[in-house]
């Protein structure tokens, strides 16, 4: 598929939204020689299935989305629970018929004609902007039928992106960053948690454990936290009564809201307002914005994501304010980066290491690669403010002014020992703190899809954007980026000649057909992880350990590059492994939280399941921190090698 021109025939369209008809067939149920009257999206929303377009078949399993031109024939037919669908019927004229470039594209490759089918990664997405669609179909009114062809384009906007992303190898959404996508997208809406859990073809009890695993909080307290930040940002910004601002954001109790806001904000929302108003009046001679106030927080990903696997970015959503000195300080540093970017503008030719000058300063910089694109750096760098890769700073000596951490995590003591400032807000980037700490230069772990703390981090500093995962290729690439290319290089090869020896001892000592299982087990259910999984694939793949043969079945049934699965505790005494690797907990928890976590695993310890596996009669189980097993770096890495090896009694 062209994407440029299927977007250039899709925005140069005048789409006409003809109806939407919601169908359910039960298991064993057919729908035979359907021929679609208009081109059409056909969306699945829940059950098990075969669908067939045209003689081209596809298996359903629960969300899926396909299209078909006029005239093609449908056949579906369920094979479990009722299988659910809709029929989002359409046509499309080009608005400029004159055109007879578009007139040949559209000849040559229709958007509106042709079929295709994906199962979405962000399912719950689209689902939002269906059901939005779909509620403003069935009313009568015009001006609702027009809402709902508006809604069709942000459906469309939605699915093409996703879609454009699953082909160029976009990796698949966990349950929790769906569930916040989706609350995010319709706080307004009335969700609860097992409404939300159901969509994502779940139990609610499991949905609230992961967002308390991975976000410290459940699913209805992050509904009220968005909603609290979209009625601070109406406060602020607007002079609409509280009826409105309550209604808007989901709550038709304007009491009700009032004391949830006062709850979440320690004052009520008109005072709220009035404080706001002088402190913009009084106080910021720039008049700036609300999202200075009330900034957005950006998404966070943790260790389910099936591909993201960035369990140590664990971000919540609190307590994120600037101070309005923090805000006159953001002032003062956009206004005068403004005035160094123009005064650069008029130099050309800047290249990777080619200096240019910038003002009087004589400032040396540097254009640098990365996830986000190209960025203008100092060439030597003094004041760096890091947040996700501070394995990989400590490990080539950068100099650090800020750094992401908490006390119990794995590199902490090593940042205090150096006098590096350590701030772990839960919830976000702390943008305030990263401020205060007057960088040059901001490294980053960021998700490419992260434009929104990008841009605010750019805002205060350079920024640059490096994955974690496969920290090999970042070092490198940081390493270059701040001449320290001959420290990362060393820093990989004392890596690699240590992984190299731990492999020879590990297969001298108990050979290379010994199998192995990882896992994270809990009193609900437990994680099986396979090799693909970057967190643990140390122990699968680098050190010569085989995986278990249920959980190779396993993988073969899953999608390529999938990190595990969850299964239930019943499943346990079916693993045949040699050996059993435990971990414990997440990468962020508190002490409090980590002891809870070893609390719950001695626990199931106890159970008949765990007893019958065969690795625990033999007494191979071993427990591993998540700690620095669930985050990549040389030091992590290398803390996992030691764990091995400590396991077979090889140090």
């Amino acid at each position: 598929m062209n994407w440029d021109e299927h977007l250039l025939l899709w925005n140069e369209a005048n789409v006409k939204l003809l109806d939407i008809r919601h169908q359910s067939m039960a298991q064993g149920d057919e729908l035979r020689g359907y021929k679609l009257p208009s081109s059409a999206f056909l969306w699945v929303t829940r059950g098990r299935g075969r669908v067939m377009l045209d003689g081209t078949g596809y298996a359903i399993d629960g969300f899926h989305l396909l299209h078909g031109g006029k005239g093609m024939i449908l056949d579906i037919i369920s094979f479990g629970d009722p299988l659910e669908y809709d029929l989002i019927m359409y046509k499309a004229l080009l608005a400029f018929p004159g055109n007879r470039y578009l007139h040949r594209l559209l000849k040559r490759s229709s958007p509106f004609r042709i079929q295709y089918g994906f199962a979405p990664h962000a399912p719950l997405a689209l689902h939002s902007k269906f059901q939005i669609m779909e509620q403003s179909w069935r009313k009568l009114a015009l001006l609702d039928k027009l809402h709902a062809k508006g809604v069709l384009y942000q459906f469309v906007h939605e699915l093409l992106g996703q879609m454009a992303e699953q082909e160029l190898g976009g990796r698949r959404t966990d349950l929790v960053s769906q569930a916040t996508r989706y609350i995010e997208t319709s706080y307004s809406e009335a969700i609860t948690a097992q409404g939300l859990a159901e969509l994502l073809g779940c139990s609610s009890s499991y949905l609230s454990r992961l967002f308390k695993k991975q976000l410290g909080t459940t699913p209805n307290e992050y509904l009220i936290q968005v909603r609290i930040e979209h009625a601070s940002r109406l406060l602020t910004e607007t002079k609409a009564p509280l009826q409105e601002i309550s209604a808007s954001i989901g709550y038709l109790d304007v009491y009700y809201f009032s004391r949830v806001f006062k709850k979440q904000t320690g004052v009520p929302p008109l005072r709220f307002r009035s404080l706001a108003a002088e402190k913009s009046v009084q106080k910021n001679p720039f008049n700036s914005s609300i999202q200075a106030i009330v900034p957005r927080k950006g998404r966070g990903y943790n260790e389910n994501d099936s591909h993201y696997e960035k369990e140590g970015d664990l971000t919540m959503y609190k307590d994120l304010k600037l101070s309005v000195g923090a805000v006159m300080l953001l002032c003062m540093t956009l206004l005068f980066s403004g005035c160094a970017t123009s005064i650069g503008s008029n130099e050309s030719g800047v290249t990777d290491g080619a200096p240019a000058t910038v003002g009087q300063e004589q400032l040396q910089i540097k254009v640098v690669k990365h996830m986000m694109g190209e960025s203008e750096i100092p060439i030597d760098p003094q004041r760096i403010a890091v947040n996700g890769l501070e394995d990989i700073m400590l490990a080539i000596d950068a100099p650090i002014v800020h750094a992401q951490s908490m006390k119990g995590q794995y590199l902490y003591d090593t940042l205090q020992a150096k006098k590096i400032p350590s701030v772990y807000t839960p919830g976000s980037l702390n943008y305030e703190s990263i401020l205060d700490s007057k960088p040059d230069l901001i490294i980053a772990n960021l998700l490419a899809s992260d434009t929104e703390s990008y841009e605010q981090l750019s805002k205060i500093a350079p920024t640059i954007v490096y994955d974690r995962g496969d920290w090999k290729t970042s070092i490198a690439a940081i390493g270059k980026a701040l001449n320290r290319e001959d420290k990362a290089q060393s820093v990989i090869q004392a890596y690699e000649e240590k992984l190299h020896k731990a492999k020879e001892a590990i297969v001298a000592k108990i050979g290379a057909d010994r199998t192995l299982a990882f896992i994270r087990p809990s009193q609900q259910d437990v994680q099986l992880f396979f090799p693909a999984f970057s967190y643990t694939s140390i122990a699968y793949k680098d050190l010569g350990m085989t995986i278990e043969p249920m959980l190779a079945k396993l993988q073969s049934k899953e999608e390529e590059g999938v990190w595990g699965i969850e299964a239930s505790l019943e499943t346990l005494p079916e693993l045949t492994a040699d050996y059993l690797f435990a971990t414990v907990g997440g990468s962020f928890d508190s002490e409090d939280e980590a002891k809870a976590a070893l609390e719950e695993l001695n626990e199931v310890e106890k159970l008949n399941v765990w007893q019958q596996i065969p690795a625990v009669k033999q007494g191979h189980v071993y427990k591993m921190s998540s700690r620095h097993w669930m985050l990549n770096g040389p030091t992590a890495d290398n803390m996992k090698i030691d764990d091995v090896l400590a396991a077979f009694d090889l140090q």
